[in-house]
């Protein structure tokens, strides 16, 4: 199984996408671990990030390129798509909540067995998306997944 990293980062909002990950008709992503940051000025602001399932996936944004762990590896059959875009359909319920203070740097490592998978299909995914924040820092996601 190969395994691949991506990062991207973009001012925190409401409701706005940080980094997605898309899987295809036939491929499950399995996103493994998560680090997320901020390199703006220190200052005392307060984001609330979730990740969520998407089932249509956002237009625009940004094309992350993804690299794999083992350089042997090929490329990934995911795409990462991160930045400003027309805001992907998320299912209501999340799958792992970040409250995050700017000046504080957060890992996510699943356990074997507990990575939070996509669901197979063209138009589906997960993505990590500020919900709300107390500013617009910069937020910065280093994104590990394998398929």
């Amino acid at each position: 199984m190969a395994s691949y990293r991506g990062v991207h980062r973009t001012p925190a909002g409401t409701n706005l996408s940080v980094l997605c990950v898309e899987s295809t008709a036939t491929v499950v992503g399995k996103i493994d671990q998560l680090i997320l940051g901020s390199r703006s000025t220190p200052a005392d602001v307060a984001t609330e990030l979730v990740a969520l399932r998407l089932t249509a996936l956002g237009v625009g944004g940004t094309a992350v390129l993804e690299k794999p762990d083992d350089p042997q590896m090929p490329t990934a059959s995911c795409n990462l798509r991160g930045g400003t875009m027309t805001e992907p359909t998320y299912e209501a319920d999340f799958l792992l909540e970040i409250d995050l203070n700017q000046r504080a740097t957060f890992l996510w490592n699943a356990n074997p067995g507990r990575e939070l998978r996509t669901t197979a299909g063209a138009t589906n995914g997960i993505g990590v998306r500020s919900i709300q924040s107390g500013g617009t820092p910069d937020i910065g996601i280093t994104m590990g997944w394998s398929e």
